[in-house]
């Protein structure tokens, strides 16, 4: 008798265990799968190290780009665009596009100033107060909201932003949408300074790649001027 309560009692003590095991299991994947705030997805996202990409995979196709960096997580992927900066102002000029979301997911609300912590926070020579009074126009590709500073002798600079919902297949493969940032300084006008995200100086290849080698999209929109 006692023999068979210990038996009995082992029984029970492995089946708690394992139960245990599985609702552990459980918690872990789901920790790993659960939908991140955005305040966290960006906090894991900007942890992520950045991979040099050549610029035939850049998602935008400038004629001025030098460099492009690429970082990923949980299938969603940004990537920073380096363009040239000959003028006196410092800080670097740049495309930075995140892509996030999925087809059909519900996207939210475009976030310039959660965007632009990636690239450092607010770049110079732009303030807060500045974004919040920006131009709002739109061309071939969309809605484009600028911010304008010049030293009123030759040297504009533009902090820009544009949104993308795949409407017109500029967007990597799978994202529901594609946020874009620019800044960029120059010794020229307005339309000069925004030439890198123009109807007229940019091209897509949304490529996006994933593990799977999803097939590149080339965009209908015209390509870069000669």
């Amino acid at each position: 008798m006692p023999g068979n309560y210990l038996s009995l009692r082992r029984i029970a003590q492995c089946r708690r265990r394992i139960r245990l095991e599985i609702v552990a299991f459980v918690l872990l994947a789901a920790c790993d799968t659960f939908p991140l705030t955005p305040t966290e997805f960006d906090r894991e996202l900007q942890q992520a190290p950045f991979v040099v990409q050549p610029q035939s995979d850049a998602w935008l196709s400038t004629r001025n780009a030098q460099v492009v960096f690429e970082r990923r997580f949980r299938g969603r992927s940004e990537q920073h665009i380096l363009l040239p900066n000959r003028t006196a102002v410092s800080g670097e000029n740049y495309i930075l596009l995140r892509s996030h979301g999925s087809r059909g997911a519900n996207i939210g609300r475009f976030r310039p100033f959660e965007l632009l912590k990636s690239a450092g926070g607010i770049p110079y020579p732009f303030t807060a107060a500045a974004i919040r009074g920006m131009t709002t126009e739109t061309d071939a590709l969309g809605q484009i909201d600028w911010a304008l500073w010049t030293n009123y002798s030759g040297l504009t600079c533009v902090l820009a932003f544009r949104r993308f919902d795949g409407a017109n297949r500029t967007i990597p493969a799978g994202a529901g949408a594609m946020d874009l940032a620019m800044r960029n300084c120059v010794y020229g006008t307005v339309e000069e300074a925004l030439a890198p995200i123009s109807p007229q100086g940019a091209s897509f290849a949304a490529t996006g790649l994933t593990e799977e080698s999803a097939p590149k999209m080339l965009s209908p929109l015209a390509g870069p001027l000669p």
